[in-house]
C-alpha cells in the first residue's frame, strides 16, 4: 500500500509531537504543516515540508489524505469543516470541540459529507488500557461496583506561559486533562449517568480551577470518583505511572482502582487481586494478587497507524465524533457542577 498523506494542523505541544510520529512513521507521509504562528514555520523547515498560515490553502495545495487538526478546540469545527468539503479525513485532538454543539456539528457534518473522524483520545491505544478495558469489561472482577481515579501533578510555572491554559474557556485541568479520566472511565465502565463536582484555584489564583473533587454515578449502577490536581507534589497521575510520555518522571505507582464483586484491579502496575477460594470469601479469609502482563507500546503510534487505517476505510474509528462528544458533555457537566453547586446530567442530545 502507498503512504497516507498527511498534513498537520496547529503546531503546538501535541501538533509537533504528531509531526514527530507522523515523519517516523512507515505507513503515511507528512506532505504539509499549518499553524498561524509565523515561527513554527521552523518545524517545516525541519522536515523539508510546505508552510501554510490557512488551512484550505494548504489542503488545495498539498491535497492530503487526511489531517490531523492539533489547534486550540474552539477551532476545531471550522478546522474540520474545510476538510469536510475537500473529503478530508481527520484526527482530532481531544476535546473533539469546545462546546456539544460544537461536536455535534462536527459528528453530523461528517456523517453529512462521509468523512471519518478520529478523536485523539490517544490513552484508548494504550495496550496497558486495552487490557485493562478486557479484564473489567470481561468480567474478570464480577460485577463493576466502584472505580477510584487519580490525576494529581506538578506542572511547571513556565506551562502556563501560553495564555489560554489559564482561562475559560479552553483553560484548566478538567478540560484539558480530566477530559481523558471521564473517557477512560466511559470507556472502561460505560456512560455516565451524573456528576456532582467542586473545583477551587487555591494554588494559582487563576480564573480556571487547579484542583477539582468528582463525584460519578454509571448508568450501570457503579459509583466513581476521580481526584483532580495541577498544583500538587505527588506521583499518583496517568503519565507519570504509565511512562507512556517521557518528559515525566516515571514512577512504580498505580493511579486508577477498579473494583468489583469477584475481583479487583490496580491501574497501570496491572495488579490483579482475587480470594484463591470462592468459597472462603470475606475480610478474615487471604485474598491473592496476581500481576497481569502487558507489553508496552507507543500510545500515540498506535492511534497513528489505527488512524492510517480510518483514513484507508479498513476499520472504523475507535472514537468517532459522537463518541468524542460525549467525553466531552462529561467535562462540560463537571464545570457546570462546579459552578452551580448542583448534580449535571451530562447532555448532548444524541441519546
Amino acid at each position: 500500500m502507498s503512504p497516507v498523506k498527511l498534513a498537520v494542523v496547529g503546531l503546538g505541544l501535541m501538533g509537533s509531537r504528531h509531526v514527530e510520529i507522523v515523519q517516523s512513521f512507515d505507513e503515511c507521509e507528512l506532505v504539509s504543516v499549518c499553524d498561524l504562528n509565523p515561527d513554527m514555520r521552523s518545524i517545516a523547515d525541519r522536515y523539508g515540508v510546505p508552510f501554510f498560515h490557512d488551512i484550505g490553502e494548504m489542503l488545495d495545495s498539498t491535497r492530503p489524505d487526511g489531517a490531523i487538526l492539533a489547534t486550540q478546540s474552539a477551532a476545531h469545527v471550522e478546522a474540520f469543516e474545510a476538510c469536510a468539503s475537500r473529503g478530508v479525513h481527520a484526527l482530532i485532538e481531544k476535546p473533539v470541540a469546545d462546546t456539544t454543539e460544537a461536536a455535534l456539528r462536527i459528528a453530523e457534518l461528517a456523517e453529512s459529507t462521509n468523512t471519518r473522524v478520529l478523536v485523539g483520545h490517544h490513552r484508548r491505544h494504550n495496550t496497558f488500557v486495552k487490557a485493562a478495558h478486557n479484564i473489567v469489561t470481561g468480567g474478570q472482577l464480577g460485577d463493576l461496583l466502584a472505580v477510584s481515579m487519580m490525576w494529581t501533578l506538578m506542572k511547571p510555572d513556565r506551562y502556563f506561559g501560553i495564555g489560554w491554559r489559564s482561562v475559560r474557556p479552553d483553560g484548566g485541568p478538567v478540560l484539558i486533562n480530566l477530559v481523558h479520566e471521564l473517557d477512560i472511565l466511559r470507556f472502561m465502565g460505560g456512560e455516565i449517568d451524573q456528576v456532582f463536582a467542586q473545583g477551587r484555584s487555591k494554588a494559582r489564583g487563576f480564573e480556571v480551577e487547579d484542583s477539582v473533587s468528582i463525584s460519578l454515578t454509571l448508568r450501570s449502577g457503579a459509583v466513581a470518583t476521580i481526584l483532580g490536581s495541577d498544583a500538587a507534589t505527588t506521583p499518583w497521575s496517568y503519565e507519570s505511572t504509565t511512562g507512556e510520555n517521557p518528559l515525566y518522571f516515571n514512577v512504580p505507582e498505580s493511579c486508577y482502582y477498579f473494583t468489583g464483586t469477584e475481583g479487583a484491579l490496580a491501574f497501570p502496575q496491572m495488579e490483579l487481586w482475587k480470594y484463591p477460594n470462592p468459597d472462603r470469601r470475606g475480610w478474615q479469609y487471604p485474598i491473592e494478587k496476581a500481576i497481569v502482563d502487558v507489553k508496552r507500546a507507543d500510545s500515540l503510534t498506535n492511534q497513528l497507524a489505527h488512524f492510517c487505517d480510518v483514513v484507508r476505510g479498513a476499520r472504523p474509528p475507535l472514537v468517532d465524533a459522537r463518541d468524542g462528544a460525549r467525553s466531552l458533555a462529561a467535562a462540560i457537566a463537571v464545570l457546570e457542577s462546579i459552578a452551580s453547586n448542583k448534580p449535571i446530567r451530562p447532555s448532548t442530545d444524541q441519546e
